[in-house]
C-alpha cells in the first residue's frame, strides 16, 4: 500500500521552515521520497536532517480515555515537540492495541484528508503542537483488551528517514456523560 503527501504537509514544507525545506520541497515536487509503503521508509540522502527525529522530537502528556466502549472507540492526546533546527516530517502513528488508529478533529466533518493527518505532518523547527481534547487528535477504533482505565497503551510515532518513536499512553475512563443524557 502508498501513501501520498497530502495538501497539508506539502504546504508546510514550501512554506519556507528550516534549513532542509529546499531539499525536502525539491523531492516533493519531483515526487521523489514523499511517497512511502505501509510505514517509515528510510530518506534518501538527498533530504537532510530525517535521522534527527530522534533527538529533536520530545512527545508528552500522552493519554487515552475511553470513548465509546460499546463500539472499543478511544481517543488520544498529546504534545508533540520538535526542539531540532529541521523540519521533521511524521508519517505514521501505530499502535498493536488499535485496529485502526486515525486523526480526527472534534468540530469537523471527518475526511480522508483529516483521518490521515498523521501520515503526512510537517513539524516545524523550534515548534510544539498540542493535540487536545475538542481539536484534533488520534482515534483509536477495535481497541484490544490492553486498553483499560489504568493501564498504558504504547503508541509509536513514525518519522520520514525511518526514525520511530513508542510512548506510553495513559488510558482513563470514559468520560461522566450523566449531566448530559437526553
Amino acid at each position: 500500500m502508498k501513501r501520498r503527501v497530502l495538501p497539508i504537509g506539502l504546504f508546510a514544507l514550501l512554506a519556507g521552515w528550516g534549513p532542509s525545506v529546499p531539499a525536502l520541497s525539491q523531492a516533493a515536487l519531483a515526487g521523489t521520497a514523499m511517497t512511502s509503503t505501509a510505514m517509515a521508509d528510510p530518506a534518501p540522502p538527498s533530504i537532510p536532517g530525517q535521522v534527527d527525529a530522534d533527538g529533536d522530537i520530545d512527545i508528552r502528556a500522552a493519554w487515552m480515555q475511553v470513548i465509546r466502549p460499546d463500539h472499543r472507540i478511544a481517543a488520544g492526546y498529546f504534545t508533540i515537540e520538535n526542539r531540532g533546527r529541521n523540519v521533521h516530517l511524521l508519517d505514521g502513528v501505530s499502535s498493536p492495541a488499535c485496529h485502526d488508529l486515525f486523526a480526527h478533529h472534534t468540530e469537523q466533518e471527518s475526511t480522508q484528508e483529516t483521518a490521515t493527518l498523521f501520515s503526512h505532518l510537517a513539524l516545524p523547527a523550534q515548534t510544539i503542537l498540542v493535540f487536545p481534547p475538542g481539536g484534533y487528535h488520534l482515534v483509536c477504533v477495535g481497541y484490544d483488551d490492553s486498553v483499560q482505565p489504568g493501564r498504558r497503551v504504547p503508541v509509536t510515532f513514525h518519522f520520514m528517514g525511518g526514525t520511530t518513536r513508542t510512548i506510553q499512553f495513559d488510558v482513563r475512563p470514559a468520560p461522566d456523560t450523566a449531566d448530559t443524557a437526553p
